[in-house]
This record gives C-alpha cells, sequence and structure tokens, in this order.
C-alpha cells in the first residue's frame, strides 16, 4: 500500500514498545436508531478486525454510540498511523492562526537548502495536501528513520529526493512532503515538533494519552499515539469550528475552514491508497484529510482520515456527527477492515 498510512517496520517496533497500552471499563452506549450499526461490527469484529476494535458515535458532541471488542476501551492507546494527518494538519493550522507561516509560505522562506536545490518553490499547503512534487515514500526512509532527527530528515529530503512532478500538478500521497511541513514548523515556531503539537493541540484539547512518540524525527503523517476518547475530543473540536468539548478555542473558525478546501480540483492522481471508485469528485483532498464525500457544487459532507493499521475517524459535519472506529492490525489493517469502517458511515450518513 506504499505509505497509506505506512509507518517503516523498524519505526512501529520502537515506538510500539515505548507505548505501551492502557484500559479501563468502558460502557457499552448504542441509542434508538444505531443496532444496525452495531450489528454490522458485531459481525465484522470477529474477522476483519481480529476481534479487536472500538467503535464510537456523537452525534452533537454527546455519545450514541459506544462499544469495545476484545477488551478494548476509551482509554486504548496506540499507533494510529495515518489518522495522524489529521492532528498534524490542526498543528500546521495553529501556526497559520498565530501568523507564524502562511499556507502560500513556500519551503525557501523557512529552510533555504531546498532553494539550493531547485525545490524551494513548493508551498506549505503543496506540501500537506500530497501535491508537492515529492514521492510518498523516500527510498532512504527519511520520513520513517527514529534514529536521526527532523532537522537531518528535512535536509536529507532536500538533497537527496528528487521530485517527481512539477509541485501542483499531481496528487501523491505519502509522508516524505509532511516530514518537510513538521520542520518548517519547529523553525517558525521555535519548539520541537512534540512540544509544538502538546502545547497547540493536545493539552487544549484535553487529549491526555496522546502524543507523536519519543523520536527526534517524529513522524508527521503517520507517528502519532492517541486513544478513541483524546481523538473524538479532536474531532468534535474541529465539528464545533475550532471550540473543544472543554470550552476552549483550539483553533479559528477560518482555520477549520481552509483545513476543510479543497487542494486537488486541478492535479492528476499519481497515486492514491483510497480506493479510487469512491472518489466522487476532484476536490477530494484538503489539508491533511480526505474531503470523501461531497454534495453537488463540491459542498462538504464528510471527510477522514483513516490509518494503514485500520482505525478510521470521520466527520459529518451537515448532520453533526463524528465517529472513530479504533483498533490496530499491523498488516495492512486498513485493507481489512475498510469495506466494514465504510459500511458503518454510510449507515450513519443516512440516518
Amino acid at each position: 500500500m506504499n505509505d497509506l498510512f505506512r509507518n517503516s517496520l523498524s519505526a512501529v517496533i520502537f515506538i510500539s514498545l515505548l507505548a505501551g497500552c492502557t484500559k479501563s471499563e468502558s460502557t457499552t452506549i448504542v441509542a434508538t436508531g444505531y443496532s444496525d450499526v452495531d450489528q454490522v461490527l458485531s459481525d465484522s469484529v470477529p474477522t476483519a478486525f481480529n476481534g479487536k476494535c472500538y467503535a464510537v458515535i456523537h452525534e452533537d458532541g454527546k455519545p450514541v454510540y459506544a462499544r469495545g471488542f476484545g477488551g478494548y476501551t476509551g482509554s486504548t492507546r496506540q499507533l494510529i498511523a495515518s489518522c495522524s494527518k489529521w492532528l498534524s494538519a490542526a498543528v500546521v493550522m495553529s501556526l497559520v492562526d498565530e501568523g507564524k507561516i502562511k499556507l502560500t509560505d513556500t519551503v525557501g522562506k523557512y529552510l533555504p537548502v531546498f532553494t539550493t536545490y531547485h525545490k524551494g518553490d513548493i508551498t506549505i499547503a503543496q506540501l500537506f495536501s500530497h501535491t508537492s512534487g515529492f514521492p510518498g515514500n523516500s527510498a532512504q526512509g527519511y520520513e520513517s528513520n527514529v534514529l536521526i532527527t527532523l532537522t537531518q530528515a528535512a535536509e536529507g529530503i532536500a538533497r537527496n529526493v528528487a521530485l517527481l512532478n512539477p509541485p501542483g500538478t499531481a496528487f501523491y500521497y505519502g509522508g516524505v512532503s509532511m516530514q518537510v511541513a513538521g520542520r518548517i514548523c519547529e523553525v517558525a515556531s521555535g519548539k520541537s515538533w512534540q512540544q509544538l503539537a502538546a502545547d497547540k493541540i493536545f493539552t487544549p484539547c484535553g487529549m491526555t494519552g496522546t502524543d507523536y512518540g519519543l523520536s527526534a524525527n517524529p513522524q508527521i503523517a503517520g507517528g502519532a499515539r492517541s486513544t478513541p476518547d483524546d481523538y473524538m475530543r479532536f474531532l468534535d473540536m474541529l465539528m464545533n469550528k475550532g471550540v473543544a468539548p472543554n470550552g476552549t478555542r483550539v483553533l479559528s473558525e477560518a482555520a477549520v475552514a481552509a483545513m476543510e478546501e479543497s487542494q486537488t480540483a486541478h492535479v492528476a492522481i499519481a497515486y492514491t491508497p483510497y480506493p479510487a471508485a469512491l472518489l466522487n469528485t476532484k476536490d477530494f483532498y484538503g489539508i491533511g484529510n480526505w474531503r470523501d464525500v461531497t454534495a453537488p457544487g463540491g459542498v462538504l459532507e464528510e471527510n477522514s482520515s483513516p490509518g494503514l493499521f485500520g482505525s478510521h475517524p470521520w466527520i459529518n459535519r451537515g448532520k453533526k456527527r463524528t465517529g472513530f472506529i479504533f483498533t490496530f492490525i499491523a498488516d495492512n489493517g486498513y485493507l481489512a477492515t475498510v469495506p466494514t469502517c465504510l459500511k458503518v458511515r454510510a449507515l450513519v450518513r443516512n440516518k
């Protein structure tokens, strides 16, 4: 699957050993009208999810469905692979809110080495929408090497990773370009990526079980670890136009809107892990999230950011519903679980 939500094996082993997994008691909630969702999950989890899953759905910030399988609860903590991209996009937008960066800023403004190697004109928006021209992954593994720093990763990408396409012309999903954006955020803020994410997103949202691990080269596109309860706080913050469930303003309304705006209307698709048949519009990707269900005229109905290990968060903005199906299957979990996740989303969308 290329990088969809791919962490290198060495990174997975290293971070997983550090991550652990917390458990607590969990209450099952099946509100009126959600028995069909419960039935689909009950039928699918034993096989497609290897018996391990926690599914939760909110309407207007309140739970209407919550159930754990195989011992999973709302506080189970695991690597979430490309579900990280949505979190990372919010970190980027927090700096846009502060005026420290603009989505139209170029890489060369913050990292001159890219200009030296004729890659300085790529914009931050292109880095975070997979339209930078870079491949999804580098042969050298700069985006996943836990033994180097984020500074070294960005410099290695500048020097040694060739562009496959001119910036802004093709969509190639992966982690290389987001790694560069992460380093830009460090330079612009004067903080490490981990500290920046904690200060701007995790702490104000009350996400006490979420981080990017301990490596000095955090995987911006796929290295976060989180819990269902934490991630739902994040989704509800986005649903509420930047205000966290605890009442804290985390992002501006304009920042949330910018995250959800299409960045792909005029690009060719070079590589997409998302089922191509389901991309019913050219406006299928924003800043760190899929615009995967749209209404006529390109109006966003649902967006998401599923991960390689099978976890699948989404927002239905029109019906004020947020959801997260949380699991961990190291071997192509996305392929195993996505049919069930999409079926659940369709049931919830049509209620």
